[in-house]
C-alpha cells in the first residue's frame, strides 16, 4: 500500500497601503500622412513627458509602452488619413498630484490624451507578499488538520509545496461624487490587497 498522503489548496491576503499610483496615458494624432501622424504624436508624448516632469516625477518613472499607426477611413470606406498612438507609463509616487498632472495634461493638448488606465500599486510588494504566503500555507495547514482528523490520521511531514499564484487585487477608491470634479481626479489611497495561493502535500500518519 502507498503512503498516506492529503493535499490542499490555501489562499491568503494581506492588506497593505498603496503609496504608488500607476497612469497609462495614450496620445493619438490624426493627419493626412504617416509620418505627419507619428510627428503629432510624438510632439504630444513629449508635451505629456513635460507636464509629468514638472510635477517631480523623474524620469526613471516615465517610459513609453508602445506606438503604432492605423490608417483611418470615412463611413463609405474611403482611406482618408491615418491616425498614430503613442502609450505612456507613468508611476505618480505622489498621490496627491495624480488629479493635478492629468488636468495639466489635458489642458496642454486637449482631447488627444486618452487616460486608458488610474490603478493605485505598492513600489514594494515583497513584504505584502510574504505575508499574503504565511497566510495562505496556514490556511492549508488548516484544512489539512480537518481532513486527517476524518481519516483519523494525523498530519506527518510536508512532502511538496508549490506556489498557486500571487495576485494583485486592487481596491480603488475615489472621492465622493458629490466632490466636483472638473478640476482633475482626486484620488485617496484606499486598501490594496495582494493574494497568494499555495498547494502543500501532508503525508498522513
Amino acid at each position: 500500500m502507498g503512503k498516506r498522503t492529503v493535499t490542499v489548496n490555501g489562499s491568503g491576503r494581506a492588506a497593505v497601503a498603496p503609496d504608488v499610483v500607476r497612469l497609462d496615458l495614450r496620445v493619438g494624432h490624426d493627419a493626412g500622412d504617416v509620418a505627419a501622424a507619428l510627428a503629432g504624436a510624438a510632439a504630444g508624448v513629449t508635451k505629456v513627458g513635460a507636464v509629468v516632469r514638472d510635477h517631480d516625477v523623474a524620469d526613471a518613472d516615465i517610459r513609453t509602452l508602445d506606438a503604432g499607426v492605423n490608417q483611418r477611413w470615412d463611413n463609405t470606406g474611403v482611406a482618408v488619413g491615418f491616425t498614430a498612438q503613442q502609450r505612456l507609463a507613468v508611476t505618480v509616487r505622489r498621490l496627491e498630484t495624480v488629479g493635478e498632472i492629468l488636468e495639466a495634461a489635458a489642458a496642454t493638448i486637449g482631447n488627444a490624451l486618452l487616460v486608458d488606465q488610474v490603478r493605485l500599486d505598492v513600489s514594494d510588494r515583497s513584504e505584502g507578499l510574504r505575508r499574503a504566503r504565511d497566510a495562505a500555507f496556514a490556511d492549508a495547514h488548516d484544512k489539512a488538520k480537518q481532513y486527517a482528523a476524518l481519516s483519523d490520521a494525523e498530519l506527518g511531514a510536508v512532502l511538496g509545496v508549490a506556489e498557486a499564484g500571487a495576485v494583485p487585487l486592487v481596491a480603488y477608491k475615489a472621492m465622493a461624487a458629490s466632490r466636483d470634479l472638473a478640476g482633475g481626479m482626486p484620488v485617496e489611497g484606499g486598501d490594496l490587497d495582494l493574494g497568494a495561493g499555495v498547494t502543500v502535500t501532508w503525508e498522513l500518519r
